[in-house]
């Protein structure tokens, strides 16, 4: 009997944990996750913060999940590291537990920057797991302002749970733009506007000189422009960093992450990596590796590993990264190279942007080819512009529909009938016939969501 060994109880293990028990009912899963929960879905963690959902909501499998499914599952188990030449997996506690086949899917890790005054737990915060939103919570009912410091994605979604808390909130944005490793001048313009009009400050080029700290608890911080802002919850956030320090000693390769091919496989012939942690090669149109994968993709990798651990031929193939997201109301979608910070690339954009109404869409094209694209506010076309971009498209040869759709003066107005996963981020249309309180399952994550009288009157 094969013994199957998943370290990770995120979407991508537990992913490839329903896929190896679907293709093979005898064979034995063992899951080893760092948490004491069963699988959550994490996106959903600002709401749950902000007070918008309730615990159960958050949980995508119910801990007799893995007793329905035969998985032998250890929560709060640390893997201290791996011995390939015998297969081991070894805990914290110095358990080896024997593998056929591994699964790495230990995702990625928020690397803290320390400041002066900053190297104390009192008020300082971030949002990755269950616990930090618990501890969150429980931050706030004592507080009345809250600043937070970083640019990507974790830190708008951190700013946005703590001013759905009813604090203060003042965003210290170490560039110029939003998330800029995905958007230009323009997106991010839209979106400081819209973060500005909830009431969030945003300064830019400034970053924290300094953490005031009063009985070990944090009053305030001093600005690099010395400043002084009072607050008592303070979110620093940095870049996730994938989670690949227990494999120092294996003879795993890492790079930015675990290097593995398209059947998500790595150097050894029985050992696998997906989701946040792995790195996949570098797609010859991209300049970083594909790293950081986000939730679907995930998903889809975790699928892929499963297959061939289960004994399939399966191959990743989703060349294209997707970062999809909502922030203070707006879908945001990135396709590939969104912003291109050098090389020949031309860009295609129509009149956009449009701040007025939220709305901004742009192709980015290389050699006559479609190589990325941003929909902010409107993503109706972003399926389509994926597969041209999968498909290596001629420019030329792009559905011109396609391109009045996007560009045309009235698309700008038209809205896509339907929305993203709240989880996932997959496009999900709205039936023609639905009406409010029906349900419909998101084919990706699994996630059941009810259709209501707002979805209809898109």
């Amino acid at each position: 009997m094969a013994e199957h060994v998943i370290i990770g109880n995120g979407v991508a293990g537990i992913k490839a944990a329903e896929t190896i028990r679907k293709l093979d009912s005898n064979c034995k899963i063992t899951m080893i996750g760092d948490e004491d929960y069963a699988f959550y879905y994490r996106p959903q963690l600002p709401e749950f913060v902000a007070g918008k959902i309730e615990e159960e909501r958050l949980w995508g499998k119910k801990k007799d999940f893995y007793e329905k499914n035969n998985i032998i599952v250890h929560l709060g188990k640390t893997v201290t590291g791996i011995k390939p030449d015998t297969n081991e997996v070894i805990l914290k506690d110095d358990t080896k537990i024997n593998y056929d086949s591994l699964l790495i899917a230990t995702g990625g890790s928020i690397k803290r920057r320390n400041y002066p005054g900053g190297d104390l737990n009192g008020g300082i915060v971030q949002l990755k797991t269950i616990d930090d939103a618990k501890n969150i919570k429980e931050k706030v009912k004592s507080a009345k302002s809250a600043v937070v410091v970083g640019e990507d994605f974790l830190t708008l979604a951190l700013a946005e749970a703590l001013h759905g808390c009813g604090l203060e909130v003042t965003y210290l944005l170490r560039g110029n733009r939003l998330w800029p490793e995905i958007m230009d001048k323009d997106a991010s313009d839209i979106l400081m506007l819209r973060l500005k009009g909830k009431g969030i400050k945003i300064k830019q080029e400034t970053d924290i000189k300094e953490v005031y700290v009063k009985n070990k608890l944090v009053h305030g911080i001093i600005t690099t422009n010395d400043e002084l802002i009072d607050c008592q919850v303070l979110g620093i956030v940095d870049k996730l960093q994938p989670s690949i320090d227990f494999l120092s000693e294996s003879s795993v390769k890492t790079g930015n992450g675990v290097l593995v091919n398209n059947k998500m496989l790595t150097n050894f012939d029985n050992i696998y990596a997906a989701g946040d942690v792995a790195q996949l090669p570098t797609d010859p149109d991209s300049e970083i590796p594909e790293i950081n994968v986000r939730w679907l993709k995930a998903w889809r990798q975790g699928q892929v590993a499963g297959a061939n651990m289960a004994g399939n031929d399966a191959e990743y193939d989703d060349v294209a990264s997707i970062s999809a997201t909502q922030i203070c109301g707006i879908d945001i979608i990135s396709i590939g190279i969104s912003n291109p910070l050098n090389g020949d690339y031309e860009i295609m954009r129509g009149d956009y942007p449009h701040p007025e109404i939220d709305v901004y869409k742009k192709l980015v094209l290389k050699d006559d080819r479609v190589v990325g694209a941003l929909f902010v506010g409107n993503v109706q076309e972003a399926q389509e512009v994926t597969k041209v971009i999968k498909n290596k498209t001629n420019s030329s040869e792009i559905d011109r529909k396609l391109l009045k759709q996007m560009f045309d003066l009235n698309s700008r107005f038209a809205s896509f009938r339907g929305f993203l996963c709240p989880v996932c981020k997959l496009e999900l249309p709205i039936p023609p016939d639905a009406k409010a309180g029906d349900k419909i399952t998101c084919p990706a994550c699994g996630i059941e969501l009810k259709v209501t009288e707002k979805m209809l009157k898109q």
